[in-house]
């Protein structure tokens, strides 16, 4: 039998890096798949470690996947936000640039969060809270906004996505039908649609 290549990663940088590729790997699937076709035992492959080093990162798929929500969410807050825009289209801009973390939040609180024990759960939305803090901060001050005004803000944000990704990325079944005369009043684009209630949330402030 072959000697397997894989070497465990033993000092904090290749730790980091090992993390790094699993997430990678990850995304690379979540782009092409949906996550109930998306195996641990793929992701190990592609990211060129085994099952069980897998574990040692990832305690679940579910796990992995809110890791790279993580992540994700982070690029986002710390991402340039357009203040000459105003707040409703620069969000949008912000989040129709990254489809993956909007099919990540779309699946989040129905999907992702559902298995999680209390532990986890709590450390989870703890890291949720610092990474959602950053980004208000940031809106606050760019905008102009109380700091109640900017979370609530991002509160809603966050809810119309999930609808609005549901409802533009419709099953392929549904898709397929959706040029059918008449039928086209259910074909819903992901943009138009996020701007038009990001909109309408901010005139309400």
């Amino acid at each position: 039998m072959a000697e397997c290549p894989f070497q465990r990663a033993r000092s904090p940088e290749q730790k980091a890096e090992r993390r790094a590729q699993i997430l990678a790997a990850a995304a690379t699937f979540f782009e092409q798949e949906r996550f109930e076709a998306i195996s641990l035992a793929s992701i190990a492959r592609k990211a060129g470690v085994t099952k069980a080093a897998l574990y040692r990162y990832f305690s679940s798929k579910e796990a992995l996947f809110l890791g790279l929500y993580l992540d994700e969410l982070e690029q986002v807050s710390l991402a340039p936000v357009n203040g000459s825009l105003p707040l409703w289209q620069a969000l949008s801009e912000l989040l129709v640039a990254r489809p993956l973390f909007c099919r990540l939040t779309a699946i989040l609180h129905s999907v992702l969060e559902q298995n999680l024990e209390e532990d986890a759960a709590r450390e989870f939305k703890q890291s949720l809270l610092s990474r959602f803090t950053v980004l208000a901060q940031r809106i606050q001050q760019v905008y102009d906004l109380t700091g109640d005004q900017a979370a609530t803000y991002l509160m809603q944000v966050q809810q119309t996505l999930i609808g609005c990704w549901a409802v533009s990325h419709p099953a392929p079944v549904v898709e397929k039908i959706l040029d059918t005369p008449g039928l086209d009043l259910f074909r819903v684009d992901f943009k138009t649609a996020l701007q038009a209630q990001l909109k309408a949330l901010e005139m309400a402030l």
